[in-house]
């Protein structure tokens, strides 16, 4: 929507002076806690030294230690009994263990003050702070950075492991729990009363685990206490495929989530749907959060609500540039996805699709640690289609002509009459039969201390395409993690930085839809140059055409927090993105047939588009922890404040005197079709969640949400949100012990209420549009209305029902969990038609129709094999989905048709009833007996039949060998096979070679119709019915790892932590039925849950391999 026009000098592509002040702070607080860090990482933690003394006064030890390093100790010289006499013999150790050892059982403890004193104190007898330390390993005996070591009483004392797994906390109550957890395994507890000296932890994975981590909205808790339905990806599924944009990585992978790539181009966009298509007409979406700050998408992406997707200009990956395809997966720790009404109710009407929280990685106490992650590969084209060879094709077209009593000549046949009969070129081979070249290379470097930490990632990656000629993407990334705490871990600051640059260049066209030009088409004429025809446009053409798509991304947040009282916590979350768009396409005149183009007015042109979108958000909270009764109370408050503003210009020039000038805008002769777009998007909510936990058995969850967003009329602005949740561990209760077999137990469920606001900004307001320069009246400009105003447009609602069982066998070997979800969308957001005298067509009204989204999920996960030296792991999901309207007031009054029990994208088809075999002309049913078959009377919903979709992984580990292997898999109807054209023999396009089971002569019974130059409607229906509806299942082999971990002696040899050596493949094989679409998983159309871009000839994802090398030091 044109809100000002404005010409003059183009905006930039991230233009400083939008940087609000909280963009500035955060930078200062970067560079400051970088220097912090700096200064302060070197402690008693990270110096090493080796010692060996035999019954020596404490005192000697200790001199010893200041001689070796830059501590110095305070203390008494009477401090020390004589008769205390010490033993200690340490290799490499730090001057923490050293001190913990001599000073064990003495009587004595120490603490560090700044950065290089220590002093020595006698302890307090009445109760004596214990010093623990010890080192975390794997089920492999690899040392584990990153550990999170802490205490179930004492919250405000906690550490981590460092880079080689050692770590070291004390303890002021002898009878406290210590508590180890890592996301990825299993949590353990401690007694610290019968904590060993030199204490060695091993952990174990938590596939499976209660106790694993589950990320929520605004917090955190466990699969086992979580009332929610959630489903959740660790890094090691992310790092495992060598994808460069995460939502790739969650296909197959996660229960209610389907996930289609638009293309296998690099930067293409993805679609996105949880729990199937809740919406008529506004967008139907998830909501993404990074670390906190809720993401903007565009271009193709999500609905153009943010006025960034007004001028993108389409190019060969439809200018769908994917902004998600900047977060490099490898920096990602995990992904967890939001479901049900319990789960995504507090962020209110922005979860109404569900929610896509993705939690990137943080710095880790402990020695400074680098990664290394490289990787090259190879892809290709897995499938392509059986075309006719040249003397079929040229039978075909002569059939045709004959059939039609036609003539061929020069300007309507030149295939028969001009070209060569006996030349061939594979389209498919010449134009996306080459090899794709990808590079991928990460570097990562963390440390830190106690109190800071830091994280600084650098990513580049380059995907080449299969297209001939230099095309390809670039992105480079850089992210920035920093967190600091006070020493007694009362206040607490953490930050997140990232920035992206990502250069696509990409022909003008998706060179994959050339695969039907006629076999013996010429390219160059004898003498080289471009061979054109006034009806054929050389297909090298689009190779000159070269669009050029920049696009930066600026992520950054930081939350604070700060420990009024127990318990009591006041934080805060600051977020700002900046993303910018910057695109061009260019014409050049050689690239234009000269028999249809003015030489004398050159027809060169340049496209330009620039777009910025800016999005800060800040969310002040209050959360509140209390033990009441045998139970826990976790509360919190909170609000939101969200502005959006995107800008956006697009001009076209034309007239280049040369096509060398063609590059700047400035040498155009003339500039035409400029516009501008500016939108500004505010957003305000309150909101509040309850859990109350009791004794681990009984858990309950309410939520709270009141939403305000400036897309809606004045009078209906305001909505408000809710859902409650309740679980119950039936397995924690007295009679349920004897039940050893069954080791776990929950069932829960949840019902609430959330909105949508995926509208187009201004909707509900009157706004009027110029017509231009180049119209005017008496002089003046020409103005006219583009919508009515509507004051009670409103929230579209969606009531969402969810039951679940969850169960746990044999210790969680085998883990079950199903899901039954019922959602119900109504106050449909729809255009409304208008009479035509009204000035415009139609405008946004709440619309009188409910849709229904049900269905099952199923997620198990199971040990199958655990030994010493071999484990075997499976992970399976299985989602069985339906789609329907439920009711729908006067459809006449909308632009589409839709019906009552028919899913929303519901195709409508005629019925195909075969060729008549006395003249090969196509059939089909007159399903209203009218005596005709017509498109408004004798179309029927195309058959569904029991969908379902899902995933299936195994997992092999073979001491250092882990091979894993995922499937994709979808059972649905949809279209099987897709002619270029019909009828058969129409145009200068070859078919598939299911046109040589054409009809052919009077009497034939064949399934193909006959070939004709004259095109009908009953040839032109053809691609309209059934005819070309079947099964379109497939289960694809999604990817396959193979990683080899050198062995920890050989490594260590040469310098480094771990080394270990990998090769991955993606999009391996699929087996369908239906062999001529290029993709199935991509071309579904019209079927929920069918979701894809419908698209039988779109460039598939392609079939990749790569071997690389991952190395920490």
């Amino acid at each position: 929507m044109q809100k000002s026009t404005k010409n003059g000098a183009l905006f930039s592509l991230c233009p400083i002076g939008k940087i609000p002040l909280v963009m500035k702070l955060a930078f200062t607080l970067i560079i400051v806690s970088c220097l912090t860090v700096s200064a302060t990482a070197v402690r008693s933690q990270d110096v090493k030294m080796s010692i060996n003394l035999k019954n020596a006064p404490i005192s000697t030890v200790l001199k010893s230690i200041e001689k070796s390093t830059p501590y110095k100790f305070v203390y008494n010289n009477n401090t020390f009994p004589a008769s205390t006499k010490v033993s200690i013999e340490a290799n490499s150790l730090s001057v923490a263990e050293i001190l913990s050892n001599v000073l064990a059982n003495s009587g004595f403890t120490f603490k560090l003050l700044g950065d290089n004193m220590i002093v020595v104190t006698k302890l307090n007898q009445t109760a004596q702070p214990q010093r623990i330390s010890g080192i975390v390993v794997d089920e492999q005996g690899i040392p584990v950075p990153g550990v999170t070591i802490r205490f179930r009483n004492d919250k405000r004392t906690s550490t981590g492991t460092d880079a080689n797994g050692h770590f070291g906390i004390q303890s002021a109550d002898d009878s406290d729990v210590l508590i180890v957890s890592l996301v990825g395994f299993k949590t353990q507890e401690f007694n610290v009363n019968s904590i060993p000296s030199n204490f060695r932890i091993v952990m174990q994975s938590s596939i499976g685990s209660l106790d694993e981590v589950q990320v929520i909205g605004y917090g955190t808790t466990t699969r086992q206490l979580n009332t929610g339905a959630v489903s959740s990806l660790s890094m090691k599924d992310i790092a495992n495929q060598p994808v460069s944009n995460p939502l790739a990585a969650m296909q197959g992978k996660l229960a209610g989530v389907q996930i289609t790539q638009n293309n296998g181009l690099p930067g293409a966009g993805f679609r996105v749907q949880i729990r199937g298509v809740g919406s008529i007409g506004s967008g139907t979406l998830p909501l993404y959060v990074i670390d906190g700050v809720p993401f903007t998408l565009f271009n193709g992406s999500t609905p153009a609500t943010d006025g960034l997707n007004a001028y993108g200009i389409s190019g060969a990956n439809g200018g769908e540039a994917s902004p998600l395809g900047m977060i490099n997966p490898d920096d990602i720790e995990r992904i967890d996805v939001l479901k049900d009404a319990d789960a995504t109710a507090i962020y209110g009407s922005k979860g109404a699709n569900g929610v896509v929280l993705i939690t990137t990685k943080k710095g880790t106490a402990g020695k400074t640690k680098y990664s290394v992650n490289f990787y090259q590969g190879v892809g290709t084209v897995g499938h392509f289609l059986d075309m006719l060879n040249t003397q079929d094709y040229l039978a075909m077209r002569k059939g045709a002509f004959a059939a039609s009593g036609a003539t061929p000549s020069t300007a309507n046949a030149p295939d028969l009459v001009t070209w060569d009969p006996n030349a061939y070129t594979n389209w498919q081979q010449k134009f996306i039969g080459g090899t794709a070249h990808t590079t991928n290379a990460d570097f990562s470097v963390s440390g830190g201390n106690a109190q800071n930490t830091f994280l600084f990632s650098s990513n580049y990656r380059h995907d080449g395409t299969v297209y001939p000629g230099d095309f390809g993407g670039n992105i480079f990334s850089n992210r920035l993690n920093a967190g600091h705490k006070s020493e007694d871990n009362r206040f607490g600051i953490n930050l997140n930085v990232n920035y992206a640059y990502q250069h696509n260049v990409m022909p003008s066209t998706d060179l994959t839809s050339l695969y039907n030009l006629a076999p013996n088409l010429p390219l160059y004429n004898p003498d080289g140059s471009l061979y054109w025809h006034p009806s054929v446009t050389n297909p090298m053409a689009y190779l000159m055409r070269p669009n050029d798509n920049t696009t930066t991304n600026l992520i950054t947040n930081m939350d604070v927090h700060y420990d009024i009282l127990p318990g009591l916590v006041v934080k805060a979350n600051l977020g700002y993105s900046l993303t910018g768009e910057k695109q061009t396409l260019e014409t050049p005149l050689t690239s234009l047939n000269p028999s249809t183009v003015n030489l004398a007015s050159p027809a060169n042109t340049l496209r330009y588009a620039n777009n910025t979108i800016s999005n800060y958000i800040v969310e002040p909270q209050l959360a509140y922890q209390r033990k009441i009764g045998k139970g826990s109370l976790d509360a919190l408050v909170g609000s939101t404040f969200q502005r959006t503003q995107a800008d956006g210009l697009s001009l076209t020039g034309t007239g280049f005197s040369s096509d060398a000038l063609i590059g700047s805008i400035n040498n155009a002769a003339a500039i035409v079709n400029n516009g501008s777009n500016n939108s500004d998007y505010k957003y305000n909510a309150l909101f509040a969640r309850a859990n109350y936990n009791w004794e681990d058995k009984y858990l309950i969850n309410g939520t709270f949400r009141r939403d305000g967003s400036s897309r809606f009329g004045a009078n209906r602005r305001f909505g408000n949100f809710w859902a409650v949740g309740a679980g119950w561990i039936f397995t924690n209760e007295s009679f349920m012990e004897d039940i050893s077999w069954l080791s776990f137990g929950k069932l829960r469920g949840s019902y609430g209420l959330t909105g949508n606001d995926q509208i187009a900004n201004y909707q509900s307001d009157a706004y009027y549009n110029a017509v231009g320069s180049a119209s005017s009246y008496q002089g003046q400009s020409i103005i006219f209305p583009s919508n009515i105003p509507n004051a009670d447009l409103h929230w579209e609602t969606n009531k969402k029902l969810d039951a679940a069982v969850e169960l746990g066998f044999f210790k969680d070997r085998i883990f079950l969990k199903a899901d039954y979800f019922r959602n119900l969308s109504s106050d449909q957001l729809l255009n409304i038609v208008v009479p035509t005298q009204a000035g415009i067509s139609s405008y946004l009204a709440n619309f009188p129709a409910v849709v229904e989204n049900k269905g099952f999920e199923f997620e198990l996960s199971t040990t199958n094999i655990q030994a010493k030296n071999f484990r075997w792991t499976t992970s399976l999901n299985l989602t069985i989905q339906r789609n329907k309207i439920l009711s729908i007031d006067q459809p006449q009054k909308l632009f589409s048709t839709y019906f009552i029990g028919q899913p929303v994208n519901a195709i409508q088809l005629y019925h195909y009833t075969g060729v008549n075999p006395a003249t090969g002309i196509p059939t089909y049913q007159d399903m209203n007996g009218d005596g005709g078959v017509t498109f408004a009377g004798d179309r029927s919903g195309a058959p569904l039949g029991h969908p379902y979709y899902g995933g299936l992984t195994n997992s092999f580990t073979c001491k250092n060998l882990t091979l894993d292997v995922s499937f994709l898999f979808n059972h649905r109807m949809g279209y099987i096979n897709n002619s270029s054209s019909y009828p058969l023999g129409v145009s200068a396009t070859n078919q598939n070679v299911t046109a040589l089971q054409r009809w052919m002569a009077p009497g034939n019974n064949s399934l193909y119709p006959g070939v004709t130059t004259v095109s009908t409607a009953d040839y032109s229906n053809y691609n309209s019915s059934d005819a070309n509806w079947g099964d379109a299942s497939f289960i694809k082999l999604k990817n396959v790892s193979l990683n080899y971990l050198l062995p920890n002696q050989w490594t260590k040899k040469i310098g480094f932590n771990t080394v270990s050596v990998f090769a991955r493949g993606e999009n391996l094989y699929t087996w369908a039925k239906q062999k001529y679409t290029y993709d199935p998983e991509s071309t579904v159309s019209g079927a929920a849950p069918g979701l894809g871009t419908g698209q039988f000839i779109a460039m598939p994802q392609l079939r990749t391999t790569v071997i690389g090398l991952n190395c920490t030091f």
